[in-house]
């Protein structure tokens, strides 16, 4: 796993090595593109002063929320940025979108690299992709898993819901308040060598997530081994893995 300093949005734009070798160590394994309303995180900064910060900016955002809400908003957001950091998140931002129903809705994006210890630099991408659908279906046999095909290569799909529970002390009480996520995650192939980039899309507000579905699809058709030229989305935050 590269560090996570490796991946960052727009400017400027380190990536993460290549297996390839030293001749290839600054260019990305992939660029993929942020629409309007995700935000990047510094993996690296305080979390006391990034929750902070993110009060600042839920507070007008949701004016007519309750301090409660709003609360609450932020230490759901500080506290799944933390599990995706432990598990060794590479990338992760957070949106804020507001929904055609004039709702807003919050979820959080996250990926990780993950790469074999030993083995040959070339890989069978669409049996990489294969194999880890089967997994997936052994692993999740409620779950909807699937092939697709991106721009970038072969990827393999997989939609649950997954049963959680928050420590009831985030907020201020003794029992843990279950929760149900919606996730989706996507194992794409790398095209630069052996491994994986493994995309993970997780929200509570399952009532938006066809609309959810439309966005990811735009993030994931993004995904090239080139940088992005924004033409087609100039609001769109470029970043790199």
């Amino acid at each position: 796993m590269a560090s996570t300093d490796a991946v960052r949005s727009r400017e400027p734009t380190p990536a993460v090595p290549s297996p390839a070798g030293p001749s290839s160590a600054d260019v990305p394994d992939l660029w993929f593109e942020l629409p309007s309303g995700f935000t990047e995180f510094d993996l690296e900064e305080d979390p006391e002063e990034r929750m902070l910060r993110m009060a600042e900016t839920v507070d007008p955002i949701f004016g007519d929320g309750t301090p409660l809400q709003k609360f609450s908003l932020v230490i759901s957001g500080e506290y799944a940025l933390q599990t995706m950091i432990s598990a060794g998140a590479e990338h992760v931002s957070a949106c804020l979108l507001r929904m055609p129903d004039g709702e807003l809705s919050q979820g959080t994006l996250a990926v990780l690299i993950e790469r074999p210890g030993d083995g040959p630099q070339d890989q069978d991408r669409q049996g990489a992709a294969k194999r880890t659908a089967v997994q997936w279906r052994e692993q999740h046999p409620d779950a909807e898993v699937a092939l697709i095909m991106l721009p970038y290569g072969p990827s393999a799909l997989c939609i649950r819901d997954q049963e959680l529970e928050l420590p009831g002390v985030l907020f201020g009480l003794a029992d843990s308040i279950p929760t149900t996520i919606r996730q989706v995650q996507f194992c794409v192939p790398l095209s630069t060598g052996p491994g994986s980039a493994l995309f993970l899309f997780m929200t509570e507000d399952r009532e938006h997530w066809t609309e959810y579905l439309d966005v990811l699809s735009g993030i994931m058709k993004s995904i090239s081994t080139q940088e992005p030229t924004g033409e087609s989305s100039p609001a769109a935050d470029d970043s790199t893995v």
